[in-house]
């Protein structure tokens, strides 16, 4: 088995990602908001690019809506990008929920257009996304999403994660390339403290700035949840 990492999304070439079985990662925080949304009762969550795309689909499906941007939420919106908005499912006024960021749900149409089967992966979920790659029979490809176009920490380490969880479970060593070794490595090294990994981020002390550090503990939690939400026809599902 083949595991290679793309640093930022957008700057992905698809030949890395074709045929492949893609993890997305915007550990801050869009991947780990759709995995705690999905867990706490939602059926369906569409990543949407655009919030003005967003504002119309919501609409015209009936759902919930969500969005960022600049890490601070949509002022029109009635939801955010805080995965705590979602959890323990208090305020879920549906059974879908559109949500657009800036920088994870871009990462998903990107993956999710060329891979063979694309998956959300997070802290939350990492040995469970882990599982489900592993059993498609595919090569891997872990997509990073980035932050304006920049590499994040965050989400090298939360693709580190689920390296590490699927070479506890994989009859042989993966083949990785040398961004799937250093995610590994930066893994190691932030295992027993997750949280701290997120904190030294740059986009984790922006959120800090903002007042979202409860938001970076929930994000820090390693395997919380034992599902691995994929993209199905537009969006997110278990």
């Amino acid at each position: 088995m083949l595991v290679n990492l793309v640093p930022v999304a957008v700057e992905a070439n698809p030949g890395e990602i074709e045929g492949f079985a893609a993890i997305v990662f915007d550990v801050l925080r869009a991947t780990s908001t759709i995995t705690t949304a999905l867990a706490a009762g939602y059926q369906k969550v569409y990543p949407v690019v655009e919030a003005e795309e967003a504002i119309e689909f919501a609409r015209r499906i009936e759902a919930a809506l969500a969005g960022e941007r600049g890490g601070e939420k949509i002022p029109e919106f009635p939801h955010g990008n805080s995965p705590l908005e979602f959890w323990p499912g208090n305020n879920r006024d549906n059974d879908s929920l559109v949500l657009t960021t800036s920088n994870g749900t871009k990462a998903i149409r990107i993956a999710s257009t060329h891979a063979a089967k694309t998956f959300i992966g997070s802290l939350l979920n990492a040995g469970a996304v882990a599982r489900a790659a592993l059993q498609t029979g595919w090569d891997i490809c872990l997509v990073c999403a980035g932050t304006e176009g920049k590499f994040s920490l965050e989400d090298l380490l939360g693709a580190g994660f689920v390296l590490l969880e699927l070479i506890g479970i994989a009859d042989s060593l993966p083949q990785m390339d040398d961004l799937s070794v250093a995610a590994c490595n930066l893994a190691s090294y932030y295992i027993n403290a997750p949280l701290k990994g997120l904190d030294e981020g740059r986009h984790g002390k922006k959120l800090i700035g903002l007042g979202r550090d409860m938001d970076l503990e929930w994000c820090a939690q390693l395997n919380r949840f034992e599902i691995a939400p994929a993209v199905n026809n537009g969006y997110v599902c278990l």
